[in-house]
């Protein structure tokens, strides 16, 4: 068993905080702002599949008091359905509430896909992940609620802000800003 650490934050690049130096990340902030240990767990490219893969390594082993998840993204941008990302959270949410740590998740923020298409890469996912990210909202905040946990919505806090993104699914210093004050009160 590892070291007891109070809070992880699991993710993808939006948890680790892609494209900004690391003291604007939303993750980094809130670790500087908390008298916990904690470590950020988030891992560019990551998916729901990938993140329950990794959940005993990086999270489980660490019996933290509280645990942060957030995931989608990725998996929408390859075509992956809402119910499959819905059930590997929930299996994390299981092992969570299994060693008593208390969970919060995530609602990824909005992409834009004309933004992602011209400044990231181009894919033939975008518009599936646009329209299916309202969905995947929906579907988080019913679990969270079957579970009587916490979940933080940065999808609302994303719309119509285009200002706040690098490339249309990862946000610059701003929108990480952003991000921090609508989390921070979670930790």
């Amino acid at each position: 068993m590892s070291k007891h650490v109070d809070i992880i934050f699991l993710g993808d690049s939006l948890t680790f905080g892609y494209g900004v130096p690391k003291k604007d990340s939303w993750v980094y902030k809130i670790q500087n702002n908390i008298n916990v240990t904690s470590l950020n767990k988030g891992c560019n490219g990551d998916t729901s599949i990938g993140m329950l893969n990794r959940y005993y390594e990086d999270v489980i082993r660490y019996t933290p008091s509280k645990i942060f998840i957030m995931c989608g993204s990725n998996d929408l941008l390859l075509g992956r359905t809402v119910k499959s990302i819905i059930e590997n959270i929930e299996l994390m949410i299981k092992d969570s509430l299994e060693i008593n740590s208390n969970v919060v998740v995530g609602i990824p923020p909005l992409i834009i896909g004309a933004m992602a298409n011209k400044l990231f890469s181009s894919s033939p996912f975008y518009r599936y992940a646009e329209e299916n990210l309202i969905k995947l909202r929906e579907a988080i905040i019913n679990l969270t609620v079957n579970y009587s946990l916490s979940y933080i919505d940065f999808y609302s806090i994303t719309l119509n802000n285009s200002d706040i993104y690098l490339d249309g699914i990862h946000l610059n210093s701003l929108g990480n800003e952003i991000m921090y004050k609508n989390a921070v009160s979670y930790f």
